[in-house]
């Protein structure tokens, strides 16, 4: 493989033009700057205290979930077009990929994930050799991005900053990462993906996700690329 799973942070870029994921969100939305979005829609704000239990069930959350999982075509096109066109550069052998990718909303004064963990930790569970993917669509510096350790248990933790046409991959299986509050005046919005690579894979494996509640095998958690 090109990427390698135990190197944390590589960061790229695409074309926002040919991938205009930040127009599909704020027609979503109906707002004129995603970044604003707790101003231009305050009624969306969440009302109870986020914790990890909740922090992906916001009203913000429910509009973008309900979307994509009442086939929000615009959307799915341009992400497995993504997956094709892009992901598939970095990648010497076919791989399976999450068939939806998390969507992260961090407002001010908040975080998006509010448990530091690694994806393969008991909490998580999930499989080894997976490697994870960000992408900005807001820009994701400072306390709005993630801070992971440079290798697992380092505990040297810093922050991968990238901007909106910027995503990156990192080991996210085997490092801690998570977020700091935000102190910014703006909302941090990506979203993130997992691929396995094919040497990697097994479909013995019976453990579901903590989210999904989908088993990490082709046909639930995953889609296989092309020749997989």
């Amino acid at each position: 493989m090109k990427v390698k799973e135990n190197i944390n942070f590589q960061k790229h870029s695409f074309d926002t033009k040919i991938y205009p994921f930040k127009k599909l969100l704020q027609k979503l939305y109906g707002v004129n700057e995603i970044e604003k979005l707790h101003l231009e829609r305050p009624e969306l704000l969440p009302e109870e205290e986020l914790k990890f239990e909740n922090e992906a069930s916001t009203k913000f959350h429910k509009i973008f979930y309900d979307n994509l999982n009442n086939n929000w075509k615009d959307f799915k096109e341009l992400y497995e077009s993504f997956i094709k066109n892009e992901i598939s550069k970095l990648f010497d052998e076919p791989f399976a990929y999450q068939y939806l990718p998390s969507y992260r909303v961090q407002i001010p004064k908040e975080k998006a994930i509010h448990k530091w963990h690694f994806d393969s930790d008991k909490d998580h569970k999930h499989p080894n050799g997976e490697i994870n993917f960000c992408l900005a669509i807001t820009k994701m510096k400072n306390t709005t991005a993630i801070w992971a350790e440079t290798s697992p248990g380092k505990k040297d933790f810093f922050p991968m900053e990238i901007d909106y046409g910027q995503y990156f991959n990192f080991n996210g299986n085997k490092c801690t990462h998570g977020n700091k509050v935000n102190e910014s005046d703006n909302v941090r919005i990506s979203f993130d993906f997992r691929i396995l690579p094919k040497s990697k894979y097994s479909m013995n494996q019976k453990i579901t996700s903590v989210t999904s509640k989908k088993k990490f095998i082709i046909g639930e958690y995953y889609k296989a690329s092309e020749n997989f």
